[in-house]
């Protein structure tokens, strides 16, 4: 699996998720209100997109792994993001422009912790999970190529 499209996925929600966090603390106008559910829409876009992979060929391959250790991260981070996914999805619904319009200092605040849970799991993500995929993946062409050497 090419980690680095996951990576790549990570800059982009990374620089949504801070676009939208430096906006969300100078609300103004409705313009701004605007362009934040435009930020928002982008990022919740972006979120589909990465889970989607995640769950479509990382988390297979990490759950099938023959290290007890790996297929226990590979648990570990589906409960977590179960738990984010779900925080996003009530956030994302709750904030229409109108609710921002008439509470930006808690549209403020949500949006602040939010994206803190967000970049503490990207991060995380990148130094713990995708290195054990590389693993995985290095030991199983290793396998491989044993296999292939020995016939």
């Amino acid at each position: 699996m090419n980690i680095e499209i996951l990576k790549a996925q990570h800059r982009l929600i990374i620089r949504l998720a801070s676009a939208l966090g430096g906006l969300a603390e100078a609300l103004k106008t409705p313009e701004d209100v605007l362009r934040a559910r435009e930020l928002m829409t982008a990022l919740n876009t972006a979120l589909i997109e990465h889970l989607a992979i995640e769950d479509g060929e990382l988390y297979p391959v990490l759950m099938k792994a023959d290290d007890a250790s790996v297929r226990l991260l590979a648990e570990h981070y589906v409960d977590d993001m179960g738990a984010i996914s779900g925080a996003w999805a009530h956030y994302f619904g709750e904030w229409s422009q109108a609710r921002i319009l008439s509470d930006r200092g808690r549209f403020a605040v949500a949006t602040k912790g939010l994206i803190g849970a967000l970049a503490h799991r990207v991060e995380r993500e990148d130094d713990t999970l995708y290195p054990a995929m590389e693993a995985a993946d290095a030991r199983s062409a290793a396998l491989r190529d044993e296999d292939s050497g020995s016939v």
